[in-house]
């Protein structure tokens, strides 16, 4: 679990890093939701921030 998401999402969501990038994903029974990739040294929570504004 991304420490960015805890306490804000289910505990199905979960992080994989691969070089410099980040990838949030989610998976619901056989299905895995690939949510974000994003690079390591951009700044998550400001990021998560603007793209839940902008679903608002």
């Amino acid at each position: 679990m991304p420490a960015e998401l805890e306490g804000f999402v289910d505990e199905r969501f979960r992080q994989a890093l691969s070089g410099r990038n980040r990838i949030i994903y989610q998976v619901r029974d056989d299905t895995v939701f690939i949510h974000l990739v994003v690079d390591t040294r951009r700044d998550l929570p400001a990021l998560l921030q603007r793209i839940v504004l902008r679903l608002m």
